[in-house]
Order: C-alpha cells, then sequence, then structure tokens
C-alpha cells in the first residue's frame, strides 16, 4: 500500500523545501508540476528529486492553474504506476499534514471508508507581525526557520473537500471535475492541515501580483466561475492582514498538542450515506464504466506567451530567501 502526493507548484521557493521535507516523512511518490515558476522553486524540486528518488517532477511549464485539468492530468500521470489499495492525495506547497496520511487512514479511518475530507486549520498573518517585518525584526533570513515556528495564530476552517482517496484501478477522473467520480465511501474524520498561504509581507504581495495577473487574464477567467467573487481576484495584499483581536483566532502554544477539531459538516444524512454505503461496496466498478475518461487530448491549458512576458517582467526572478 502506498501513498502517492499530486502536488501542483508556482513560485512557492519560501517554502518548498520545508513542504518536501515533511512529504518525505510518510510519502512513497510526489508527483510535481511547476505551472511556470519564475523563482527558484523548480530548481529546489530538481535538487530535491537527484537526492530523493520518490520525488517525480513531471515537467515545467507555464499553464492555467486548474481543478479540473492540471489535477486531472497529474492523476493520469500518477496512476501508470499505482495498484488498488493505494491512496492518493491532493496536496499544496503550503499544507502541511498534521496526522500524516498512513497514521490517518490506520488510525482515524474505518476499513470500508475509503475518501477522506480535509480539516484545514488556517494559519494567519497577524498585523502585529507585519509591524514586526517593517521594524526589521522580521527579515528573509526568517524564512530558513520551519514556518511552524514563526507563524502560530490560526482559525478553524468550515470549509472541507475531498483531499485523500483510495485508489481503484476502474475509477475515472476526467478534465471536468476536481477529484474522481465516486471517489469513495466517505471517511467520518477529517485529514487534519496546518495551511500557510499568507507567510510574511514580501510572500503575501508577490501572491497577490501574480494571482491579479492571472486573473486579468480573458482566456484565463473563462475557467472560473464568477471570478470576480473568487479569492485569487484580491489585488490588495494588506486585505489578507489579520487583526490580533480577531473573534474566533486561537494561538497554538509551543510543545503543546495542536487540538483536533470533529467537523461533519461534510457529511450526507444517514439514509444517504447507507445508500452511499451499499453501492460503494457492489456497483463501483460498473459506475465507472459508465463515467467519462480522461481525454487522450487532455492536459493543462497554456498561458499565452504575452502573459507569459507580463508575470516574468512584473514578478522578476527571485530567490526562495
Amino acid at each position: 500500500m502506498k501513498f502517492v502526493a499530486l502536488l501542483p507548484v508556482r513560485d512557492e521557493a519560501d517554502i518548498i523545501g520545508q513542504c518536501l521535507q515533511h512529504m518525505l516523512r510518510w510519502a512513497d511518490a510526489i508527483y510535481i508540476f511547476d505551472t511556470g515558476s519564475v523563482d527558484n522553486t523548480w530548481e529546489i524540486v530538481q535538487s530535491f528529486a537527484a537526492r530523493d528518488k520518490r520525488i517525480m517532477p513531471i515537467r515545467k511549464e507555464p499553464v492555467y492553474f486548474s481543478e479540473t485539468r492540471l489535477r486531472s492530468y497529474m492523476f493520469h500521470v500518477a496512476r501508470q504506476h499505482m495498484l488498488d489499495g493505494d491512496w492518493f492525495l491532493r496536496v499544496d506547497a503550503d499544507e502541511f499534514h498534521h496526522i500524516e496520511p498512513p497514521e490517518f487512514v490506520k488510525n482515524h479511518t474505518r476499513k470500508h471508508e475509503t475518501a477522506a475530507y480535509h480539516q484545514y486549520y488556517d494559519f494567519r498573518l497577524l498585523q502585529s507581525e507585519v509591524d514586526a517585518w517593517n521594524a526589521s525584526e522580521e527579515t528573509l533570513q526568517d524564512r530558513l526557520r520551519p514556518i511552524e515556528d514563526r507563524r502560530r495564530h490560526y482559525t478553524v476552517s468550515e470549509y472541507s473537500e475531498p483531499r485523500l482517496c483510495r485508489y481503484r484501478e476502474t475509477m475515472q477522473w476526467p478534465v471536468t471535475v476536481s477529484f474522481p467520480f465516486n471517489a469513495g465511501y466517505v471517511a467520518r474524520e477529517r485529514l487534519p492541515i496546518r495551511h500557510y498561504p499568507y507567510r510574511d509581507p514580501v510572500q503575501l504581495e508577490r501572491r497577490c501580483r501574480l494571482r491579479a495577473i492571472m486573473m486579468a487574464d480573458e482566456e484565463n477567467r473563462a475557467n472560473w466561475s464568477r471570478p470576480e467573487l473568487h479569492h485569487w481576484a484580491e489585488r490588495e495584499w494588506k486585505r489578507f492582514i489579520t487583526p490580533d483581536d480577531l473573534p474566533d483566532l486561537k494561538y497554538w502554544k509551543p510543545g503543546m498538542d495542536l487540538p483536533l477539531v470533529h467537523q461533519t459538516n461534510h457529511f450526507k444524512p444517514s439514509p444517504v450515506r447507507a445508500v452511499q454505503r451499499l453501492v460503494h461496496a457492489l456497483c463501483l466498478p460498473v459506475l465507472d464504466r459508465l463515467r467519462p475518461k480522461f481525454p487522450p487530448e487532455g492536459g493543462p491549458q497554456p498561458i499565452p506567451h504575452e502573459t507569459v512576458k507580463l508575470l516574468e517582467e512584473k514578478l522578476g526572478v527571485t530567490s526562495g530567501t
């Protein structure tokens, strides 16, 4: 039984090294697609790959990020080396699994549960931390420190989506969905993930610049439902700074366990779950044959050359530190 991670990256040089070190504690294979970094993210990935054969760089190519087209393509590449009973995960570079997936499957799922939603702990960048940065009390050199030491305040997210799934040879993940059809019988427990999207003012400002350029691209906007309401559309990075007195803001004390939460709003009603369990036990191979397959021409959507040049001009080539 292997655990396979599907990791798209772009301009994550400040965190990708820590991310890979963390994932190599539990992953049997990490497939990486760089969607066009203009910092040294890809060079860091290649360095890790040279030292550990579990790192599987697919390629670097400027493409639009897509929850459906890009992730389904990565799954299509990885599944050629997967067997029934393996587990695969959707992962991002700013995520750290607080309970490692093999342990989660062993100790927090039942035998008939074959898919799990995630539980985000969203770690925040506080106004006081921005003030400390502006006073040079924290600098780019602090990126060498573990991110869990730098950012300790968090909120618990209610939003959840499927992230972990047991593989079966017949399952289908076409380019139109963000996770395979009939992925699995959903576990009661959620997979806890520490999420660090906003790590310091320089990273956050650069992230907003990148996404503003991408969301201004008409071809890219066509890939999103109501793009003007998506958080990618926010151009002002300071709007993502968290006030120190935010209600429900929690502090993870060093040396203490991160308190686990047990939300169940990802659950279907009990009668629906009873039917789902029966279907997943008996009917999945038949249903899989009725689902659309990944098309031969499927794959990420290239970014036009003009947009690539604009990204290079506006973002420049920078290092992780």
